[in-house]
């Protein structure tokens, strides 16, 4: 009786055990934002998924999120597939029956899957159980897991031999969603059978191509290239066989023949990786054909192409435009910038030569000039390049380019750009800001006064900081023109509405104006900041200096005031005062535009009438002198903007306290000033 009653319950188990879930496939896609993230499970037999719940683990976290999966309804001898994007599965794969669509299928190819039944049993499992898949056996980051015919359900006791993986990265690249092959040339989805058998399959990866070298010269990094291929349901080894001009070989840079064997094991080949190669000694011109992977009846083709270049002179300049070689009035010449410059098959010298205003050098300090010669030694030539805008300059921007050229090779432009700055002043200060009432908040006005004349206001420039982001720099810089003492300049995010409220237009419109009452702006003179309106880190609002659907204007005879906002120097309309007006005229609390005044302007303190020496400082004493009787004061700033001394008298100023570097001496007549970069030996 017992033998009887065992017999009835292993019978049993064996009908319950074929009718459970299998799981069978994982892609990690590689489409954008990881859409089309894919499980596959099989049922042998028929199963009601009511209940039923696929349950992930990520980063080796255990198996704690679950998916339920009874929406798949009944299923009888078919695949279904779990995915976060049913769009991409029916691209990729054509499939469209039996799919579950859910976000949380969203693993790496690090994390593992398990079934559970109704009952929470756990009836199969792929991945380790607390285990990070990184580096391990299973391991299928931006590729796929396939389990090998005839497995079955594990009840949680994952072995990843059951299972072939194409290999980490197989998929980069590929896939119709990235402009690749459709990811089921890769990757074998609905090819598993329970019975251990099916139809034979061979899985290819993409095609090869731009293998080259230069005729005569061999080059065995860029002539190869690889592809892989796998093998399911083989009874058959693959044999694998490049076409005519290309060779095969199981290792990079190995023992290369026109032909390998893959050999099956239980009908299976695992993701192999394959190296092809152009051969050796062939002439000049363009390669390309077909590598075939045979096994029972089956074929599939690799394209791979490739060409061989004459050996014509070669030049490879290792750099784009370079800009930004500037220096300050007098102290030049400009910092260097370097490059690599090299060739091939030349027949003879490099020459590198530069417009005029800049240098050129092979050493860097030493030996600067307007042209230099790399020599070649056997066809071959390489050095590194250094070019500065020359010292001596006046003020203003340069530009010019550097030419690389060698008989009967192509030559190579490189732009170069940089400026000589001028010294710092207070000849424009920001006078005031306008949050407009009309659509889209407009018009939205910066507007500055120029205290003296300039001659080029191209030196100047403006830029926002929103919502206390603090400093985007300058993003909008004044063209080469000259402004006068007197002048207003007015900035608007648009013109219409502008004209419309003021009933003039503005001098430059830009996105730099583009700001809420929240905001705050700097003016830039070469490049660093001389005047501020609001905390660049602060959000305005509900801040004292809020001026939503309202203005702020600088009081008379202040400012300018540095890269430090003083509130002290401003008045306010107070936040939603013009929000109902339409037209300056009609404002009940107008913006006072256009009534600043200053006597800033009426003195003669500018860089002409400041010396400072010398320059470098070496004895510990730095000397101020001014051609002005009004009383200075001379500050001292490091390069991380730090006061580090203050002097009311002029003359020698002892310094020697200071630790050597570079500072910025600043000379301040009231709310003017100037400033100088110095070097402290």
């Amino acid at each position: 009786m017992k033998k009887i009653t065992f017999l009835f319950v292993l019978i049993l188990s064996s009908f319950a055990f074929a009718q459970n879930p299998v799981v069978t496939g994982y892609i990690d896609s590689t489409c954008p934002n990881a859409d089309g993230r894919t499980l596959e499970l099989y049922v042998e037999g028929s199963v009601d998924f009511a209940g039923w719940n696929i349950v992930r683990q990520s980063n080796g976290g255990g198996f704690n999120t679950n998916i339920d999966i009874s929406a798949l309804g009944t299923v009888s001898d078919d695949f279904v597939y779990i995915t976060n994007d049913e769009t991409i599965l029916l691209q990729e794969f054509g499939i469209s029956a039996n799919v579950l669509v859910n976000g949380s299928i969203n693993s790496n190819g690090n994390d593992g899957f398990q079934i559970i039944n109704p009952d929470d049993v756990v009836i199969d499992r792929f991945g380790e159980d607390g285990v990070n898949g990184s580096n391990t056996a299973w391991d299928h980051l931006d590729s796929y897991a396939y389990r090998i015919n005839g497995a079955t359900p594990n009840a949680g006791n994952f072995n990843p031999s059951n299972w072939l993986f194409g290999g980490v990265a197989l998929l980069d690249g590929e896939g119709l969603c990235n402009g690749g092959d459709g990811f089921n040339t890769l990757v074998p989805f609905g090819t598993f059978s329970p019975t251990g058998s099916g139809n034979a399959n061979i899985v290819t990866s993409a095609d090869v191509a731009s293998l080259f070298y230069f005729e005569g010269n061999f080059d065995s990094i860029n002539a190869e290239g690889s592809f892989t291929v796998q093998g399911l349901n083989l009874t058959e080894d693959i044999t694998v066989s490049s076409p005519a001009n290309f060779e095969l070989s199981l290792t990079s840079q190995g023992t290369f023949s026109n032909s390998l064997t893959l050999t099956q094991t239980s009908g299976e080949v695992p993701a192999t990786e394959i190296f092809v190669r152009l051969q050796t000694g062939l002439s000049a011109g363009f390669y390309e054909g077909d590598i075939t992977a045979v096994a029972d009846g089956v074929t599939e083709n690799v394209n791979v192409s490739g060409e061989v270049l004459a050996a014509t002179p070669q030049l490879d300049v290792q750099t784009g435009d370079i800009s930004g070689l500037n220096y300050d009035l007098g102290e030049g010449p400009s910092q260097e910038e370097s490059f690599v410059v090299e060739g091939q098959f030349l027949i003879d010298d490099i020459n590198i030569s530069v417009s005029e205003n800049f240098e050129v050098s092979l050493s860097t300090g030493t030996g600067f000039t307007t042209s230099v010669d790399i020599l070649q030694t056997g066809g071959n030539a390489s050095a590194t390049v250094y070019v500065r805008l020359a010292s001596g300059l006046t003020e203003g921007p340069y530009s010019g380019s550097l030419e690389v050229s060698s008989a009967n090779a192509t030559s190579e432009t490189i732009a170069l750009s940089g400026n000589v700055l001028g010294e710092l002043t207070s000849d424009m200060v920001i006078t005031g800001v306008f949050d407009g009432p009309l659509t889209g908040g407009t018009p939205k006005v910066i507007e500055l006064f120029v205290i003296r004349d300039i001659s080029d206001l191209s030196v100047f420039g403006v830029g926002s900081a929103n919502n206390g982001g603090g400093s985007d720099g300058q993003e909008f810089t004044f063209p080469n023109v000259a402004a006068s003492v007197g002048d207003y300049i007015y900035i608007a995010s648009e013109q219409p509405n502008f004209n419309a409220f003021f009933g003039f237009d503005p001098d430059y419109t830009s996105n730099v104006a583009n700001n809420n009452g929240d905001d705050a702006v700097e003016l830039f003179q070469n490049g660093e900041v001389i005047d501020t309106f609001g905390d660049i880190d602060t959000d305005g609002t509900d801040e004292a200096w809020e001026y939503t659907d309202g203005w702020a204007y600088r009081l008379n005879n202040s400012g300018p005031d540095g890269a430090t906002f003083v509130l002290n120097n401003w008045e306010f309309s107070g936040p939603g005062e013009n929000e109902d007006d339409t037209s300056q005229g009609a404002a009940t609390n107008p913006w006072p535009i256009g009534t600043f005044t200053t006597t800033l302007g009426l003195n003669n303190f500018d860089s002409t009438s400041i010396k400072i020496y010398p320059n470098p400082v070496s004895n510990g004493m730095l000397t101020v002198e001014s051609s002005t009787t009004a009383d200075l004061e001379v500050q001292l700033f490091n390069m991380l903007g730090q006061r580090v001394l203050t002097s009311k008298a002029l003359g020698s100023i002892n310094v020697s306290d200071l630790n050597t570097g570079v500072y910025l001496v600043r000379v301040i007549q009231g709310a003017s000033f100037i400033t100088k970069k110095i070097v402290i030996n």
